[in-house]
């Protein structure tokens, strides 16, 4: 039978692909290594695959190939730099490695990973996580691993994370096989996928995982272009969904050593917390969702080249700041957040997120701004967080009064505006005195780990005394949630 002809376009390149007539355009274009954003997994709601079609845009998770085509793809986009936090701090006593060493954050919606040698040198880069075109979320990915993806998951984060390392060591001028130690954090989820792991347990009550890691595994078998003899080590998780990013992010954060109390809050797709009160570590996860990092935006894009970072008010007029200082293309987390704090103070919504004007959309740049739905999605998102963080509390018997220190971590972390987040009730407002944003803490603590494996048995206490809440079965999480979905 003879095949269609798919010729696809991006950033002056071509490639032609031959294809069975009827298959998914998302499906052929996956396949070859374009990594569409798809967040809704396929299902044609989010429009993140839209692409250019003889001329004409679709969708390519909804379209089919019924006959040669020509596709055409934006170049792909430059992450804005997630920075790895205060890397070279650790004095190199024990290093994992002798000679180079990579420490990666394995996010739900991006990657960060560092080179670092022997004199504490360091070379960053940042990618988006390509598991986001089997869906944005984590829920979504271990369904599409159930439903026998499994293999392929596993595979295009390993590529991935190939490519990185080669662009680390090829920017720092050595060969990959100098590299002799890894470490890999993240969420139990991405770790299972990165594995290959099953992650059945995962997917049903009571949510137990059958794997917490704090391993040492071989680099071959996860395909690393490291040498042969590399030690790769993947943090223990805490449980089922609050993963060894937050071993790292709370042993970087150094919350457990303080004789106050303290709560860690990572602003991800899965909304991780720890709270250390009295020598006691709980912790507890919450589904988000990737709103914060431009998914399911209208206009939402991640932190890449022209996208809006920051809103303002100034003589009465609307002001932007883009990254890199270009042309608006979209909107990333913290020019989300700001655009909802000014259209707050403004009036154009309403404590309960709905537009008091005739129009149901809000302009900041470009024919690029907020929309109705937009709004919506950010409630449920920034309610989820909160919720998560007031239920917390309550369970230790405290209120937000009595947290002495919030530290907010992770890449959209870095760049929210405190103020902002707490005008638009992400965060308490009586923290807002005692708040600080410490970066991608959980890269922070791989790094560390790499710097010193004393560090190792460490991170692993922190592991085993943390208690995790299971915010669904508790009552007191439906009712904030509901509560601080509002704008307050």
């Amino acid at each position: 039978m003879k095949k269609n002809v798919v010729t696809v376009l991006q950033g002056g390149a071509q490639a032609v692909i031959h294809v069975e007539r009827g298959t998914l355009l998302s499906v052929v274009l996956n396949g070859h290594g374009a990594h569409l954003d798809m967040p809704c997994g396929g299902k044609g709601t989010c429009k993140g695959c839209s692409v250019w079609v003889n001329g004409e845009k679709c969708l390519a998770c909804q379209t089919a190939v019924q006959g040669d085509i020509r596709v055409e793809l934006s170049s792909p986009a430059q992450l804005r730099q997630i920075e790895a936090g205060e890397l070279a701090s650790m004095p190199l006593e024990n290093p994992m490695f002798s000679r180079y060493g990579i420490s990666i954050d394995i996010g739900t919606t991006t990657i960060c990973a560092s080179l670092l040698d022997g004199e504490g040198e360091i070379n960053t880069v940042t990618r988006k996580n390509p598991q986001t075109s089997f869906g944005a979320d984590v829920i979504s990915r271990i369904e599409k691993a159930l439903s026998g993806e499994l293999r392929e998951l596993s595979r295009c984060i390993r590529h991935a994370l190939g490519e990185m390392i080669r662009e680390l060591c090829t920017g720092h001028g050595v060969s990959p096989d100098l590299v002799d130690a890894v470490v890999m954090t993240g969420n139990t989820a991405m770790l299972y996928l990165l594995a290959e792991q099953s992650p059945k347990t995962l997917s049903h009550a009571p949510f137990q995982a059958d794997r917490l890691f704090g391993e040492w595994l071989d680099s071959k078998a996860l395909e690393l272009p490291v040498s042969p003899k590399a030690k790769v080590y993947l943090p223990r998780c805490i449980s089922a969904f609050v993963g060894g990013d937050i071993t790292t992010a709370v042993m970087a954060s150094g919350i457990c050593n303080r004789n106050q109390t303290a709560l860690l809050v990572d602003m991800g797709t899965n909304g991780e917390m720890a709270l250390w009160h009295r020598g006691v570590l709980t912790c507890c996860s919450t589904a988000a969702g990737p709103a914060f990092e431009g998914a399911g935006i209208t206009h939402g894009v991640y932190g890449i080249g022209g996208a809006i970072d920051r809103v303002w008010v100034e003589d009465g007029r609307i002001r932007c700041s883009t990254i890199g200082g270009g042309e608006a293309v979209g909107i990333c987390g913290s020019g989300i957040v700001d655009s909802l704090a000014v259209m707050l103070k403004l009036g154009v919504v309403d404590e309960t997120g709905a537009f008091t004007g005739e129009e149901d959309f809000f302009e900041l740049q470009n024919g690029i701004g907020i929309t109705g739905k937009d709004v919506r999605t950010i409630q449920l998102a920034k309610g989820s967080i909160r919720a998560g963080m007031e239920t917390l509390l309550g369970i230790s018997g405290m209120d937000a009064e009595q947290v002495e220190l919030l530290s907010i971590a992770g890449g959209f972390g870095r760049y929210l505006n405190l103020e902002h987040g707490a005008s638009i009730g992400l965060i308490p407002e009586k923290l807002l005195g005692r708040s600080q944003s410490i970066g991608n803490a959980a890269h922070t603590g791989a790094s560390l780990l790499l710097q010193n494996q004393g560090l190792v048995q460490v991170s692993e206490e922190i592991a085993k005394q943390a208690h995790t809440v299971e915010l669904a079965a508790n009552p007191a999480f439906a009712d904030h949630y509901f509560r601080h979905m509002l704008f307050e």
